[in-house]
This record gives C-alpha cells, structure tokens and sequence, in this order.
C-alpha cells in the first residue's frame, strides 16, 4: 500500500481494505438472493404478484454484485490501484439501502419511497462508473476495449432501466399512460440488457480463468458482444415505441448475441486445464458458470416463440422469470462467488482452503437441483400445474439457500 497520510489514516486503511468491500458486496448479494427465492416461493404458495422476488434478485442482488466486482475486474485488468475503501462501501450501501427502499416502496409503503430508492441507486451507479472507467482511461496494462464498452453501456442501461422504473413507481403519467409498452422496455433494457451485458462481459475472462483456459478472442466472442449490445436496447426502444419490428428485430439479435455467449464458453470449456485437486469446488463454479448461457438463451428464444403468435403490447416477463432469474442471474452469481470468495477475501491461504471446502459441499447434488428446478418450475407454471411448479421450485430454492449458506460460512472463516 502507498505510504503518505497520517499513522491513523494508515491504520484505517489497514482495517478495511478492497478485500473486506469485496467480502461485504458477496455477503449482501448472497442474502438479497436468499430473500428473493423467499419472495418467490411465498408468491406461488398465496398466489401473489413476483415482483419483490423479481426485483429483490435484480435492483438488490445483481446490482450490488454489479457495484463490489465490475470495479474489481477493471483494475484488475488494468494493473492499477482501486479507489478507497470507505468510498467503494459507501457505494455498495447506495445500491443495496435504495434496492430495499424501491421493493418496501411499492410493496409496502408508496411509491413516493421507491423515487428515494431510485435516486439512491442511481447516485450508487455514478460511483460505480467512476470506479470502473476511470482506471481504465490510463492503465498500467493493455487496453481491455471489450471491457470499456460493454461495462460502460451496462451501466447506461442499468441507470435507463432504474430511472423508468422510478418513474413508473412515483406516478408519472407520461410513462404511466404508455406503461404497457413501458413495462416491457423496462425489462429489457434492465434484465435482458444491463444485466445480462454485465454478465457476459464477466464471463469473457471468468470463465476461461475458472476453466484453466487461455484467455483468446473468437469469432463467438464478437457475435456475443455485438448481439448483447445491440438487441436489447434496440428491443426496448421498439416497445416504448410501440414498433413491433424493432420488438422482433431485437429480440432476434438477442437471441444471436445469446448463441456467441454459448459459443464462446464452450470454446474455452473444450481448451480446459487439467487439475488434480479440489473437484468438487471447481465443479460448482463450473457448472453454474456453463449452465447459465444456456438458460438465458432459452428465455430469449421462448419471448420470440412467444411474441410471434400474439400482441407483443401486451408483453411481460411472467413465466420468463424462471429462466432469467433462477437460471441465468442466480446461476452466475452462485458461479461466481464461489470461485471469487476464496480468491478475493480476506485471510491466509489455509483459510482459503478452508473456504473452498465449505463451498464445495453437496457439489452434484445442488447443481442438479438448481438446474432440474429451473425446469420443472418453468415447465409447471407454464402448463398450470401447481405440484410441478412447487417440486421445481423446492429444489431450487433449497439449492440457492444452501449456496447462501455455504457462503456465509466461508466469509465468516475469512473474518477469523
């Protein structure tokens, strides 16, 4: 660490650093994540609306984890230091305390508390593109373009999507009075969109690393990026707007940006590193991160199938959650961190070991949950059968509160 300041400002320092932000950003994903499978499950059970486990997984969960790592990746990859820790928690707090506000606002109190929850979050996502973009304006490494520009419009779409969907909650009436078509643009500027952009830009370095691959661009890499750019956006311009050929456009891009993602990591799968030990770890990490594309791609392809054959507005995510959320977002996060906790936490490297153990357990049996559940739930809700919807949504709501668990374990080892 750089000298200079004061002994106390060092010792502050010192005290919290990148580490303990990155262990607190995992921690607050994991239980926002944990609280939207509650939500979920307790819609089905009472027959109520999933939009708090909806937006408890996006706005809270994804956005958090947006606001821990997509500045950890870009100093990362560009050599340089990160910003200060009281800052980078002070951003992280911003993201989740609005996330909460929006949920309790229009589920709870008003929407008046969502506007707050909005203008929090959006204030969080101002700190977030200075602590992703500014490093890599002069990096001490190569130049990551694909990182600059697709982080950079992630983040565009994430604060379009949120400020739509604060408009929406506090009363507008312009957006309100076209809140059909609103609704779907919101969606797919936000999940389709920012999300899912973030998540692929992720995927391009995190999973060859997980895999034991080199890091190489291909050609599946250039239809991923290009179509994840461009379909999303261009899909919700067409439902604000009502111009159904830019729905089916984009959609249809997507869909080709969804089919790169799938080509470029099972490029970097079949080039995997050979490793002889700690399987079952690399398996979870594995597993999720690999499933996940496909997921999204059968989402993606069902809204087309969907919105050929009927008014696209009246368009909704619905039954579409399923894939998006359980298997796609949660897939990745639950992925994600668990390569991530034991690398980028705090502690020794018997502690880290440790860690990996703890997340490690149940490895077969929690990926085939989770993924069997996304399935049976999808498949249960959509033909109207109630007992298939509940076993699959058992399953993976027991598989994503045991990662939760499993994580929570392992961050505790790294705060002894």
């Amino acid at each position: 660490m750089p000298g200079g300041g004061s002994a106390a400002a060092r010792s502050a320092r010192s005290r919290w650093t990148e580490r303990h932000v990155l262990a607190l950003g995992l921690g607050v994903a994991g239980l926002l994540l944990a609280g939207a499978a509650v939500a979920a499950v307790s819609a089905v059970l009472r027959g109520g609306s999933p939009w708090a486990a909806i937006h408890l997984a996006l706005a809270g969960a994804a956005s958090v984890a947006i606001g821990a790592f997509m500045p950890h990746f870009a100093i990362t990859l560009a050599g340089t230091q990160p910003r200060g820790s009281l800052e980078r928690t002070a951003t992280l707090l911003l993201l989740a305390l609005g996330a909460a506000a929006v949920v309790a606002g229009v589920t709870l109190v008003g929407g008046w508390l969502a506007g707050i929850g909005s203008v929090a979050m959006l204030a969080g996502l101002v700190l977030v593109a200075i602590q992703t973009l500014a490093p890599l304006r002069n990096p001490l490494a190569r130049r990551h373009p694909v990182v600059t520009l697709t982080y950079g419009a992630a983040l565009v779409e994430l604060a379009a999507g949120i400020t739509l969907g604060g408009l929406g909650a506090v009363g507008y009436g312009p957006v309100l009075a076209a809140w059909a078509g609103m609704r779907a643009a919101h969606a797919w500027i936000g999940l389709f969109g920012a999300v899912s952009l973030t998540i692929f830009a992720t995927l391009v370095y995190l999973a060859p690393t997980v895999l034991g691959a080199r890091i190489r661009p291909t050609p599946w890499l250039v239809l991923g990026v290009t179509g994840m750019l461009v379909g999303p956006p261009l899909a919700a311009a067409g439902f604000a707007l009502s111009a159904w050929a830019a729905v089916m456009g984009g959609m249809v891009v997507t869909l080709a940006g969804a089919v790169g993602q799938i080509g470029y990591v099972m490029d970097a799968a079949a080039r995997r590193g050979r490793f002889t030990s700690e399987h079952d770890w690399r398996r979870v990490a594995v597993g999720h991160l690999l499933a996940g594309p496909a997921w999204f791609a059968a989402a993606v392809a069902a809204a087309l199938a969907g919105i050929i054959d009927t008014d696209p507005a009246g368009w909704s995510i619905g039954v579409l959650a399923i894939p998006m959320i359980g298997g796609w977002l949660a897939q990745e996060l639950i992925g994600s961190w668990t390569h991530l906790a034991p690398s980028v936490t705090p502690g020794t490297p018997g502690i880290h070991a440790r860690q990996r153990r703890v997340l490690a357990a149940f490895s077969r049996t929690r990926l085939v949950a989770h993924n069997a559940g996304v399935g049976l739930a999808w498949a249960g809700i959509a033909l109207g059968q109630a007992w298939l919807a509940a076993i699959g949504l058992a399953l993976l709501g027991a598989s994503v509160v045991t990662a939760v668990v499993t994580l929570g374990r392992a961050l505790a080892l790294a705060r002894a």
